[in-house]
């Protein structure tokens, strides 16, 4: 019973917090489903193929959930740290990347078969989301960190405001309401890329203030530049997860 305790404080806030994060997604294809049809086709193929490609990423990352678990476990709080900032370094490196495998998806659009009105929605839409590469991986390393070293309440947090961000951007952009411009699909785009920023900051803070409070200040000082072998590891864990959640998520 102790341990069934234990596994429900953790697991409870992580699974509000996919509910959280599927609810998004949910409430865009709702919220623009009084523009009509091409509205939603838009949405959906926008999001699912910029999904396909920034899961890549954040698979990569989810190493980070062993190091950062295990240093934690033997009370190494400057190593869980060390980890975090090679989770950001490796998160930077493969941004540009994969920002420009969305980009390539934009262009090769017309070559899909879509119809010309859904095709005239889903590249404006997907052109905007794609900048939303850099604060999901800071959002899913920041989130890898935080599990391991127990602290599930800040990521529900992140994930229930996100959507409350989400439906309130979205009613303005995508409406024009309060005088705001009403950009239909685009204004949801706007609205996702705007929440995805927020569960960034939030998390960010989260991390920082463990961070301030748990600091050892007679611990060395950590490394400037990223480790190779740190990366090196953080690929040789994440790589093989990454690859079975895209082409997952890619079927």
């Amino acid at each position: 019973r102790r341990e069934l305790r234990s596994r429900l404080r953790l697991a409870l806030p992580v699974i509000l917090a996919e509910i959280g994060w599927v609810a998004m997604g949910i409430v865009d294809t709702w919220m623009v489903g009084r523009l009509g049809p091409a509205a939603i086709g838009a949405v959906g193929i926008g999001a699912s193929l910029f999904l396909a490609i920034v899961i890549f990423g954040m698979g990569l990352l989810l190493g980070l959930d062993t190091v950062v678990s295990h240093a934690f476990g033997a009370g190494r709080l400057d190593e869980c740290r060390a980890w975090l900032r090679h989770g950001l370094w490796l998160g930077g490196f493969v941004a540009v990347p994969l920002g420009a495998v969305a980009w390539v998806a934009i262009w090769a659009l017309p070559r899909w078969g879509l119809s010309d009105e859904v095709l005239a929605l889903t590249t404006p839409y997907l052109g905007v989301v794609s900048w939303s590469v850099v604060p999901l991986l800071a959002y899913a390393a920041f989130r890898r960190y935080l599990q391991a070293v127990n602290l599930c309440g800040p990521v529900t947090v992140a994930l229930v405001t996100a959507n409350l961000v989400n439906v309130a951007a979205n009613w303005l952009l995508i409406f024009g309401n309060l005088g705001a411009p009403a950009l239909g699909v685009v204004g949801a785009a706007w609205a996702t890329l705007g929440s995805r920023a927020w569960m960034a900051a939030v998390l960010g803070v989260a991390v920082w203030r463990h961070v301030a409070q748990t600091r050892d200040r007679s611990a060395a000082a950590a490394p400037r530049w990223p480790q190779r072998w740190r990366l090196r590891r953080l690929v040789q864990l994440g790589l093989p997860a990454a690859t079975q959640v895209t082409l997952e998520v890619g079927a």
